[in-house]
C-alpha cells in the first residue's frame, strides 16, 4: 500500500513555472507519485521553503523569542498577548509556548529528509537533482541550527561539549522506528557543518536555482550557504573558519550594503535589497496577520511587541536606526511605544522575513577577526566601523586596542543592527553574558548567564513530540 503524505500545509501545485509560495495546496499524494520525477521533487522542495513561514517558525516564534527574552522587546498591552511565559521566564514543559516550535520544526525536518532520500531516484536531470538535494541540506542545517539554539545550551559551555544538544534527524522518522535520541552539542554542530559543507561542494557558482520565478535570495545558493555556515562557525567558536567564509561572501561582490539614505525605506519593500542574502519569500497577495501584524501600529488586535527603552537608548540622535527614523510611535493609555519598521505591517503589506544580511557578515568577520588564531584587531575595527558609520556617518571611527573591549563593542553593534531579527539571546548565551532587562514588567527581569531558563525545555513527552510529526508530517 502506498504511503501517503499530506499536503495541507506544504505542497505547491505547478502551473507554467514553479514559484516557492504562489500556489494553493492540493489534497494528498503518495510518496511514489510525488518523487517520481524532478517536477514532483521540486514541489516538495517548494513546500519545505514555505514551511519556514509558519507561525511556529519565522512567522512569529523564532523571530520574537530571542529578542523578547533578552531585552529588546516589551509588551504594549496586557491582554491577548503571545509568548508571555517566555517573557516571564516561566518554564512549563507541558504547556510551553515553544512546544509547537519543537514539533513543528521536526515536522519540517521529516519533509526535508524525504526530499534527500527520494530525490536521487527521481526521473529527470541529474544537475537539477543535485541542486535540489543541496538546497534541502541547507534547509536541514538551518532547521537543526534553530532547534539547537533554542533547546540546548550554547557551544563551549562545557570544555568537551559533551552536554546534550538536540535530536538530529537525518532520515524520515516512522512510528515503527526506534525513538530518536539526543546528540551531544559537539555532534549536533558537526552535523550542521557537514550538511552545509556538502551542499556548498555540490552547488555551482551561479545563483540560478531549480525553482523558477524566484529571486536568488529566496532559495539557498552556494553563497548563501557559505553565509549560513559562517554564522554556524561563529556560534561554534571556530573563528578562523568563520572569518574565512564571511570574508569570502563579502568579497564575492554579489551583495552591497544599503546607503544610509536607503536603509529605512528598503525594509518596506517586498523585493530583496542589495544586502539581503537569504530571506523567506511571501505568497502573492499574502493577507494573513503574520509577523508584521505584531508590530503594526494600526493593528490594535495583534500589535504588542514594542521596543524597550533600553534598546532605544543605544542609538545616537544621528543614527538612522533611532526612534525617529526606524520606528513608528503611538501613544497607548498615555504612554508612547515604539514599534520597529523592519516588520511594520501585516496583511497584504507584509514584507519577507530576512534571515541573512550582508551587515551581519561584516559583524561576523569583525568578531572572528578579533578571536582567530592570529587576531587582526585592525580588520575587526574596520568591519565594525563599516556598520557603525553606515548607520551614523556623524559617529567617530573606533580604534579599540583591547580585544575584550572590541568584542563587547561588536556585540553592542550586533544588538543595534540586528534588533528584531532573532539574534540577541543567542549572542548573549554564546558569550556567557547575563541578561539585565531594565524595561517592561517581566516577573523575572534579570537572568544570569548560567540560568537554566535561558534554554527552552523539551516538551514533557519528547518521544510523542518527535513522533507527532509522523502522524501529521506536514506535507
Amino acid at each position: 500500500m502506498k504511503k501517503l503524505i499530506y499536503l495541507s500545509l506544504l505542497l505547491i501545485v505547478f502551473s507554467s513555472c514553479e514559484k516557492i509560495l504562489d500556489k494553493e495546496p492540493t489534497d494528498q499524494v503518495s510518496l511514489e507519485d510525488l518523487f517520481a520525477d524532478v517536477p514532483g521533487t521540486k514541489t516538495a522542495l517548494a513546500g519545505s521553503y514555505k514551511a519556514l513561514f509558519n507561525s511556529e517558525h519565522y512567522q512569529l516564534n523564532t523571530m520574537v523569542y530571542p529578542d523578547l527574552v533578552a531585552g529588546n522587546i516589551k509588551y504594549s498591552k496586557t491582554t491577548n498577548v503571545v509568548l508571555t511565559d517566555i517573557f516571564n521566564a516561566i518554564q512549563n514543559a507541558t504547556e510551553s509556548s515553544m512546544n509547537g516550535t519543537y514539533s513543528g520544526l521536526y515536522g519540517e525536518l521529516n519533509n526535508i529528509n524525504n526530499i534527500i532520500k527520494y530525490a536521487p531516484a527521481a526521473a529527470g536531470s541529474a544537475t537539477e537533482k543535485n541542486k535540489i538535494i543541496a538546497e534541502a541540506k541547507c534547509l536541514r542545517a538551518l532547521v537543526h541550527f534553530d532547534l539547537l539554539r533554542i533547546f540546548s545550551k550554547a557551544y563551549n559551555v562545557s570544555p568537551d561539549n559533551n552536554q546534550l544538544g538536540v535530536v538530529i534527524n537525518l532520515k524520515p522518522q516512522l512510528f515503527s522506528d526506534t525513538a530518536p535520541v539526543r546528540s551531544t552539542i559537539q555532534q549536533s554542530y558537526q552535523t550542521i557543518i557537514t550538511d552545509l559543507t556538502e551542499a556548498i561542494a555540490a552547488f555551482d557558482n551561479t545563483d540560478v536555482g531549480v525553482l523558477n520565478g524566484t529571486n536568488k535570495q529566496n532559495f539557498f545558493t552556494k553563497t548563501s550557504a557559505q553565509a549560513l555556515l559562517a554564522k554556524v562557525y561563529l556560534y561554534a567558536n571556530q573563528w578562523d573558519n568563520a572569518y574565512n567564509l564571511a570574508d569570502a561572501v563579502i568579497k564575492t561582490g554579489k551583495y552591497f550594503l544599503l546607503s544610509n539614505a536607503n536603509y529605512v525605506g528598503n525594509w518596506a519593500l517586498k523585493t530583496p535589497s542589495s544586502e539581503s542574502i537569504f530571506e523567506i519569500a511571501l505568497e502573492t497577495n499574502f493577507a494573513a496577520n503574520g509577523l508584521g501584524a505584531y508590530y503594526d501600529i494600526t493593528n490594535t488586535t495583534y500589535r504588542q511587541y514594542a521596543a524597550t527603552n533600553d534598546l532605544m537608548g543605544l542609538y545616537s540622535a544621528t543614527d538612522v536606526r533611532r526612534s525617529a527614523s526606524m520606528f513608528n510611535s503611538i501613544a497607548i493609555n498615555n504612554v508612547t511605544y515604539f514599534f520597529t519598521k523592519k516588520y511594520a505591517s501585516g496583511g497584504t503589506a507584509q514584507t519577507p522575513v530576512k534571515l541573512l544580511r550582508l551587515s551581519e557578515l561584516y559583524l561576523i568577520r569583525a568578531e572572528a577577526a578579533a578571536e582567530k588564531s592570529s587576531p587582526d584587531l585592525t580588520q575587526a575595527n574596520a568591519d565594525l566601523n563599516v556598520i557603525r558609520l553606515r548607520a551614523d556617518p556623524s559617529a567617530t571611527a573606533l580604534n579599540i586596542t583591547a580585544k575584550a573591549d572590541l568584542v563587547d563593542a561588536i556585540l553592542l553593534e550586533r544588538r543595534k543592527e540586528l534588533a528584531f531579527e532573532g539574534n540577541l539571546l543567542y549572542d548573549l548565551n554564546r558569550r556567557k553574558k547575563d541578561i539585565t532587562r531594565v524595561d517592561g514588567d517581566s516577573q523575572n527581569k534579570n537572568l544570569a548567564a548560567t540560568d537554566y531558563r535561558l534554554v527552552m525545555p523539551l516538551p514533557i513527552n519528547t518521544i510523542t513530540a518527535n513522533r507527532s510529526l509522523i502522524q501529521n508530517p506536514g506535507y
